[in-house]
């Protein structure tokens, strides 16, 4: 949601959006490794043994005790699916529950089953194994090797986009890693646009080693591979956050915002980027928000104040939280645990100020968005739509990706649950309940696997066409 007061009058004098990243808690697993006591790890260590009761019996019985874990914290789960018929889903799912007791990730894994019914309906609800066995077992991040890549994923197929070892390539199309088909793989984990090692191998028994025998495709060859795993602590790649390029060719500016986590020093790059661009006679500018999961919403008013010269949008029209423990700060009495209950009117922000002296003039602006693109992220590209300040390209966004907020953590069984809090109507022209971007141009692996950014070059294609600008 949208706030800003100043703590001696209460007047409004800067809008900040407050949703929580959706893939913030992807970042907890990090957390968990990086903290812990060392062991010995061997080539054929099985990290799935560190895992608190290692073994679960799962039932219809502990599907339904989940449930009512997120009933006590979210406004609307069944918002895709009635609640009726979500238990008939159960019930179904149940059906082929193996009846020998499991591991905690495959008894994760069957949770999804049932439950990615309520993650089609809000985004933000994720399940997270951890790695922690107490007291006998503990572990340090650097004694954890993971992929030494980052991944997109297109339907079933993983494709390298970034790499710490030179003998992968962007483009690589992934067969199998140590002899586990990388579609076997893609089953385990949620199917995010943008993939990274940790969390999917996570999701994947905690399929770590210091080495990885690889097989992938590429141009069309296929090649098998032993690299070494990359220690935890070092899993981390070059390049900026906000990066930029000028493509003369086209007379476009690129502009990126990987996360809205630094958002002071964004909007003066951004700010100076614009009237570099304007200063070459040059009126379009293409935003990259494809990766960007979210993150603060501090400064919004100035961020879109680079859009628009209006003194105000319209942001939403009603917000409501489940009362918990988590949500009393709202002010709500302690009697309405339980309820869901709209916010106080002097919490919900109808109306974003703007700052129009700040509006460095007309920019023919193009937003690129994916399914991967999310809270913060998906509000500016609602707020971009919704008020005509500029043109979504790409992929629509996840269904309900503006809808959810405030997240919170649960328990299930020994992992974690992530949940929204919050459900805000915002204005947007979304079609049941999905931002369609007016330009869309959709993922297609034979493309990526070709190396380069086949999104990026379909939008300057089109913004050569119709601009009239001669072909090289």
């Amino acid at each position: 949601m949208l706030y800003s007061t100043t703590p001696q009058t209460g007047q409004v004098t800067q809008t900040q959006i407050t949703k929580m990243n959706k893939y913030c808690a992807i970042l907890l697993i990090s957390i968990l490794f990086a903290s812990c006591q060392s062991i010995k790890i061997t080539e054929s260590t099985d990290y799935s043994t560190y895992l608190r009761n290692g073994k679960l019996i799962i039932s219809t019985d502990s599907l339904l005790k989940t449930k009512e874990i997120i009933k006590k914290y979210h406004p609307n789960p069944f918002n895709s699916i009635s609640e009726a018929d979500f238990d008939a889903h159960i019930k179904q799912v149940a059906k082929s529950f193996p009846s020998d007791p499991i591991s905690e990730t495959e008894y994760l894994y069957q949770h999804r089953k049932a439950f990615d019914t309520l993650t089609y309906g809000d985004p933000h609800f994720l399940i997270l194994p951890q790695l922690r066995r107490y007291p006998e077992y503990k572990l340090k991040g650097k004694h954890i090797k993971v992929w030494p890549f980052k991944m997109i994923c297109i339907n079933d197929s993983l494709i390298v986009s970034e790499s710490l070892n030179p003998q992968l390539q962007k483009g690589d199309l992934l067969l199998s890693i140590n002899n586990r088909s990388t579609k076997e793989i893609v089953k385990y984990t949620y199917h995010h646009r943008f993939m990274e090692a940790t969390f999917t191998q996570a999701q994947n028994h905690f399929c770590f080693a210091p080495n990885y025998n690889i097989e992938f495709l590429r141009k069309g060859n296929k090649y098998k591979i032993k690299v070494a795993g990359v220690p935890l602590h070092k899993y981390h790649f070059k390049g900026e956050y906000f990066p930029e390029k000028i493509y003369d060719a086209y007379q476009t500016g690129y502009f990126g915002i990987h996360n809205f986590n630094n958002n002071k020093y964004m909007i003066k790059k951004l700010s100076k980027y614009i009237k570099k661009l304007q200063a070459k006679g040059y009126q379009n500018l293409v935003i990259d928000i494809r990766k960007n999961p979210g993150g603060r919403g501090d400064r919004f008013d100035e961020l879109i104040s680079l859009f628009c010269d209006k003194d105000t949008i319209d942001y939403q029209s009603e917000c409501r939280v489940k009362v918990s423990k988590t949500t009393l700060d709202y002010g709500f009495p302690e009697d309405s645990l339980g309820k869901v209950c709209s916010i106080p009117e002097s919490e919900l922000i109808r109306k974003c100020p703007l700052q129009p002296e700040n509006y460095p003039g007309k920019m023919n602006v193009y937003v690129l968005v994916s399914k991967f693109t999310a809270s913060t992220a998906s509000t500016f590209a609602n707020i971009i739509q919704y008020n005509k300040l500029g043109t979504l390209v790409g992929e629509p966004l996840a269904h309900n990706a503006l809808r959810y907020g405030e997240i919170t953590t649960a328990k299930l069984s020994h992992s974690l649950m992530v949940l929204s809090t919050m459900e805000m109507d915002e204005y947007s022209n979304q079609i049941n309940g999905i931002i369609q971007p007016e330009i869309l141009i959709p993922y297609k692996a034979d493309e990526y696997m070709n190396g380069g950014d086949p999104i990026l070059k379909h939008t300057l294609e089109h913004i050569k066409s119709t601009s009239g600008l001669s072909a090289n």
